[in-house]
Formats: C-alpha cells, structure tokens, sequence
C-alpha cells in the first residue's frame, strides 16, 4: 500500500498535483507550521478533504462554508471548526441536513435537541445510537429512525426495540413484529395482545404464560380462529373460545380444539358448517352421528368421499348428498364464466358434476338395477341438475347441456342399467335441440365446409374453455399463428375429410377375400408416380407392431399413412398417426388408390383458404382475451 514516505520531499506547491489525496492528510501532519498557515493552499485541500481541517487556520476553521464543505466529505471534520461554530445551532443544523453523520460529532446539548435528532433519524435512521437517551427513547424520534414505516423495527437495535411504546404501537400494525422483540415484551400482555389483534400467528412468539391467557387468546382468535393452535392445551377444552375461532374460520381450527370438544356434538356442527375439511377432526362417535353427516352434506356434497365408508353405503345419506349437489348450484339466471359464481360451494359445474357421479358410484350397481323407484329418483335429480343447469349464453365456450345426461347414459349402458323414462326423454329431446341447432347452424353449408366449420367451433369451444379455467395467459402461445389451435383444427378437419371419403374403404374389418391383396411396392409406385415431386411421398419402416408404411406428406404439419399391417394383405389409412385419437385407421380398399391420390390432391388444393380461416378465427380470439 501506497504511503507518504514516497512524498516527504514534495514541496507545498507539488501536493495538491502529485500527491495522491488520500495522503494529504499525513503529508500535512509532516508540514510545516508556515504551509500549514497559507490560508488559499489550506482551502483547496480541505474543501476535497474535509478531515485537513484539524490542521487549518483558525480563519478557515471559523469559516461557515468552508466548514460546512468540509463536514459534508468528512463528517468527523466538524470537530476542528472553532467552538463558535460548533455551538452555533443553525451551523449544526445545516451540517447535519449535508451529511447526516456529523451528529456523531456535535456537543452532548446538540445531540438531545429533538430538532436536530429528528433530521439525522430521517436521513439515517442508525444516527438514533448516537442521540441522547432521553431522545432515543422518545416515540416520535424512534418512529422517523424507522423511515415513518414501524415494521422496521424488526431490524432496528436492541435498545430500540425494548421501548414498550413504540412496540405497541408498531405490533398493532405489524403483529409479526414480536418474534424480534425482548423476551420481557414477549411476556407483555398489553403488547402481545396488540400483536394478535394484527397477526393472529405472532401468537406463536409469546411467552408460555400469555399463551394460557384467556384474554389474549381470546382477542387472537377473535382476529383469525387459526390462531387456536397456539393456546395451551386448557384453552383448547374452553368451548366458549373454540366456538370463536370456529366462526372466525380460516383453516380447519377443530383439529386444535382438546379431544373433549371434538366429541361435542354443538362445536362439531358450528365446524362442519363453517369449514368442509372439519368432519375429518371430529370424534369416531361424531363421524358416524346422523345430524353431523346431514350437516356435513347440507354444506358440503363434496366431503362424501371423506366421510367413514360405512357412511359412504347408506341409500340415505347418498340421495341426501346427490340432492344437496343439486341445491348448491349457481343459479343459471346470474352464473357467468367470467364471474364469481353466486353459490356457497360449487364454482363451476364440472366439479359439481364430478361429485354427483362419484356418489351414484356408491349405489351398488344391483340396487340401481332392481329398485326402479330408486333408478327413477336419481335420473331425475340428474336431469334436473342437467336443466338447471343449463342456460343459453351462460356458457359461451362449454358444452355443458347434455354432458351430465350423457354421462349417465355411458355409465348406465356399461353397468346394464336400465335407463329411466324420464332420463331417456331428457336425452332425446336434448338430441332433438341439438341436432336442430346444428342443422341451423351448418345445414345451409356445403358438407366440406360443414366438416371444416364444425372442427373450427368444437376448437374454439375448446380453447374458450381452457381460457376460462386456466387464464388467458396460459394459453397465449396455443393461440398464436403456429400454435396448436390452428394446427389441430386443421388436422382434426383433414381427418374427417379423409374418413369421410366411404368409398375409399373396405366396407368389412375380415379380410377374407383374396381379391385385396396388398402389394405395397406397387402402390408405391403408383402413388410416386402420380403425387411426386409436387407432394412428398415415403416408403419407410413403421414403428410399433406395423412392418412398414408409405407416408404422403399433403402438408408441412399433416401427413397420410398406408400401413401394411398383419395379415400382409391389410392396410391402413391414418392421419399423423402419432398425433390420433383414433384407435384405428380406416381400411384401404387396394383397387382405390387413384382415388386416393384425388383426395390428396384436393386437400392440398383446399388445404389454404381454410388454414386462412382458421388463422383469422384465432386473431379473433386472440383479441376476445387481451393477448
């Protein structure tokens, strides 16, 4: 490191240009008494280096500004100001507003002058351990120090923080603040009671005894019934404090409550009511009492899956929860997709949905198929849920208004249950709207643009709907140009196209006329001949139990397979199979490959103006979600 010993020679006029300024200072405690008196040299250097004052003259050392330049480099200055200066108010004042530190250095009277300490705690809220006690301790002067913000006090110092009034008065704004208070404030009841009336978890930080004080655990759960957690285990068994944090419920507060009162039939029923997780902390005995179960469905359908399975099997209580699903339905009148929905529990149908199912799940199968007034009561719940359900236009992008009924039909058809009249006509005439609405809809349309303008809908349903669940942003990229609502519309409309074309296909799935043998080479002869080099046309191995397949490319993202499959003589048309849904191709009649190549052809021909249509249907949905 770099020291003066190098300089001793320099003369007065070589300092302020060869001399490093750090080194000023010790080149001055070498000086001469003579340099140190040249008043013009001594302002140039300490007005750069406010610590060279200790060696300027008086004149300079009575000088305000040149004071005040000194002290704002170099606060610790501010001793070698003349005493005039220094027990000069507004000096201090001001020297203390250009560089907060200087009131390390002022007199002791300076230090207890509130005017003065307010200005250094704004400025530099550290500058309070420099302050007279007396200031230190005062409420205004603390609260500056915090930067007028008291959930800083969490980082202020121990002496500080020990200051009773400013603590109270920070935890009622800032509870959580009493993890960094003494241990004696902790044990404060006064303080710790402001705390939980702002942060019901500061609870946590106060001492053992308070934790057993009725009035303190009362106000915190008054404030938020979670709270309960941390009383002692005496006041979890005060019933008359666990019913108040039960109707302050932001958790599931009866699993805090003492064993006594989980087995009180009063408290369990305000919890069950209020908190649909709460049936899980109540007692064996409860769990298993009519009135509670009742209550439990009453409020929430959807805690049959956790109510005891013995529960789970009695008729009563099934046709209970189905029939609670239904009244806990939005109303159609008010629901929106793009509001809250006015229900105490369900927010969406497809939830509600799910739950009404999972329950007639729990109906043996051989009850449904022998109690036909039973059978009749269910379809008719479900179909009441289904009508009530659905209203035009409250569902812009769901087609909720057959799926329940739909459901039902599948579930029932796999079980062998016979369907009820009433469910049989609501899904006919359901089939009759639809087919209505559809044939207003799309009859007027030639059937490729049929086919194409159906596959656009059912993806904007789609799309609208996944928007609507999950946030426009989440599928911001799905919507874009190349993203997947444009590519899978087209693939979708490409594959209808395809399997639409009857007469390509061998009307029987048994291949036992020798007449379709498949010679693969020369269909792919045939088909390179007629679509190459205009369309990309691939023989290549197959993947999975297929041998081999040609592949046609008709665009850059949608291609046909021909695979051969065994028998050798099969084969097979898929569309991107990797992609399908389908869980097979159509069959190939042999003889038709002309045919074949027409439909190529006339997708690729076609294959433009509907991409267009489909990009311009995602701009608009693009715009309809703000991205």
């Amino acid at each position: 490191m770099e020291t003066i010993d190098k300089y001793v020679d320099c003369g007065k006029k070589d300092v302020i240009g060869k001399v490093p300024e750090h080194l000023w200072y010790a080149w001055l405690q070498r000086a001469s008494e003579e340099d140190r008196a040249d008043e013009a040299f001594m302002k140039k250097v300490v007005v750069r280096r406010g610590e060279c004052l200790r060696f300027a003259p008086e004149s300079l050392r009575s000088d305000r500004n040149i004071v005040l330049k000194a002290a704002k480099n170099c606060p610790s200055a501010f001793v070698y100001a003349s005493d005039e200066l220094q027990n000069d108010r507004k000096l201090v004042k001001q020297a203390v507003n250009l560089n907060s530190g200087v009131i390390r250095y002022v007199k002791d009277r300076f230090r207890n002058d509130k005017g003065i300490g307010l200005l250094a705690v704004r400025k530099d809220g550290g500058n309070i351990a420099f302050l007279s006690e007396e200031l230190q301790n005062d409420i205004d002067v603390i609260e500056a120090s915090l930067g007028g913000n008291l959930y800083h006090l969490r980082y202020a110092s121990e002496k500080v923080r020990g200051n009773r009034e400013i603590a109270i008065k920070a935890l009622s704004q800032y509870g959580s603040v009493l993890e960094y208070l003494p241990e004696r404030l902790r044990a404060d009841k006064d303080v710790v009671t402001a705390a939980v009336g702002s942060a019901w978890n500061a609870l946590a930080f106060a001492s053992e005894d308070l934790r057993g004080d009725r009035d303190v655990i009362l106000a915190a759960v008054r404030h938020d019934g979670y709270a309960l957690q941390f009383a002692s285990d005496k006041l979890k068994d005060d019933k008359e404090i666990v019913l108040t944090a039960i109707g302050k419920y932001e958790g599931d507060v009866l699993e805090y409550a003492s064993e006594r009162l989980k087995d009180d039939k009063e408290t369990v029923l305000s919890a069950v009511g209020r908190c649909e997780y709460s049936i899980g902390y109540a007692s064996e005995r409860l769990r298993h009492d009519a009135d509670v179960i009742f209550a439990v469905l009453e409020a929430h359908p959807g805690q049959f899956e956790n109510l005891p399975e013995d529960v789970q099997e009695n008729l009563d209580y099934i046709l209970f929860g189905l029939e609670s699903v239904v009244r806990h339905l939005p109303d159609p009148e008010e629901y929106s997709f793009f509001d809250d929905a006015p229900s105490e529990y369900y927010m969406d149908f497809e939830q509600a949905e799910d739950d009404f199912l999972d329950m007639l799940e729990s109906i043996p199968r051989e009850v449904l198929r022998e109690d036909s007034s039973l059978n009749d009561r269910v379809c008719r719940l479900a179909v009441e849920m289904n009508g009530a359900y659905y209203s035009e236009g409250n569902y812009p992008y769901a087609a909720v208004h057959d799926r329940l009924v739909r459901r039902m039909e599948a579930l029932y058809e796999e079980n062998d249950i016979p369907i009820r009249p009433v469910l049989k006509d609501a899904i006919d005439a359901l089939d009759k709207e639809s087919g209505e609405k559809n044939e207003a809809k799309y009859g007027h349309l030639d059937p490729e643009d049929r086919l194409f303008y159906e596959n656009l809908d059912r993806y904007e349903m789609i799309a609208g709907s996944s928007v609507l669940k999950f946030g426009a942003e989440e599928n911001r990229d799905y919507l874009r140009p190349d993203g997947g609502f444009v590519r899978n519309c087209m693939q979708s409309f490409v594959k209808d196209l395809v399997y639409a074309r009857r007469g390509l296909y061998h009307e029987s799935e048994r291949w036992d006329d020798d007449d379709y043998e498949v010679d693969l080479d020369k269909a792919y002869e045939a088909i390179s001949a007629r679509l190459s080099p205009k369309i990309r046309v691939v023989r290549e191995a197959c993947e999975a139990y297929y041998s081999e397949n040609i592949t046609v490319d008709v665009t850059d993202g949608i291609h046909l397979l021909l695979v051969r499959a065994a028998p050798m003589k099969i084969m097979q048309i898929w569309v991107n199979k990797a992609d399908s849904e389908h869980e097979h191709g159509k069959w190939l009649a042999p003889d038709r490959l002309s045919e074949f190549c027409d439909m190529v052809e006339h997708i690729r021909d076609i294959y433009g103006q509907y991409e267009k249509i489909a990009l311009q249907r995602a701009a608009e949905l693009r715009d309809r979600f703000g991205l």
